[in-house]
């Protein structure tokens, strides 16, 4: 069984649900172009896909005036556009302020604050929050490791900064809570889904290579995923 079931999958029926992306995962699918599996993901579960405001701004709005990412901000734009994505604002300011205030001061160096999320992570846990959807893709590795193992993000930061990192167990124990029952998924999961759903061969060859060739891509593309879960991902594939 590929990990992107759970999300999706109970009793072996694919379900509704409600997902808001952060701005990692839609530039790895722009980046591979595979932003049509979600087109596919959406049609066949009656999924919703949400975009935050701020997310929009950092893979559009702002990346169409620059040359170097411009062809990425169309390909995003019109998966919008064609209904795919839905771009939706915040309600309430609050939310994004208390999970800004308690995320960035959960782990300290030398006895200052470090500041994990920003703007578009942040916009995205707080929409998922405020419309109580089930499901968050995003592809960096910090906020997922925040919400679902802040001890191994310690230690990951620890070996990135080369020094002693605390942590502020109450505010870390408060953000997991918060979002205990958030699926997250990777453009990967996304990924395997569309391959178990002959989504994926819609746009490429039928078949394993296939399957590796847009696994690897999105890892290449930023997606935090090790060759070894990919291998996982491609056992008993043919």
């Amino acid at each position: 069984m590929l990990l992107a079931k759970g999300a999706w999958q109970a009793q072996g029926k694919v379900n509704f649900m409600q997902f808001i992306f952060d701005a990692s995962s839609l530039i790895a699918l722009g980046q591979t172009c595979l932003l049509e599996i979600a087109k596919g993901i959406k049609e066949k579960t009656g999924s919703e896909f949400f975009i935050p405001e701020t997310v929009f701004e950092e893979v559009v709005k702002r990346p169409l005036h620059i040359k170097r990412f411009e062809l990425n901000a169309v390909r995003i734009k019109r998966a919008i556009d064609s209904g795919v994505f839905e771009v939706k604002g915040l309600q309430n300011r609050h939310g994004f302020d208390e999970i800004q205030e308690i995320a960035n001061n959960c782990f300290y160096s030398k006895g200052k604050p470090i500041r994990l999320l920003q703007g578009g992570e942040i916009a995205a846990l707080a929409l998922a929050r405020e419309t109580g959807a089930r499901g968050f893709v995003i592809d960096e590795r910090t906020t997922r490791l925040l919400i679902e193992a802040p001890e191994k993000l310690r230690q990951l930061l620890q070996k990135r900064r080369n020094k002693e990192i605390s942590v502020d167990r109450e505010k870390a124990k408060i953000i997991s809570s918060m979002f205990s029952g958030l699926n997250i998924v990777r453009s990967v999961e996304l990924i395997a889904l569309a391959f178990e759903q002959n989504i994926l061969s819609e746009i490429l060859p039928k078949g394993r290579q296939s399957l590796e060739a847009a696994l690897y891509a999105a890892k290449y593309s930023g997606c935090a995923v090790s060759s070894g879960e990919i291998d996982f991902f491609l056992r008993g594939q043919k």
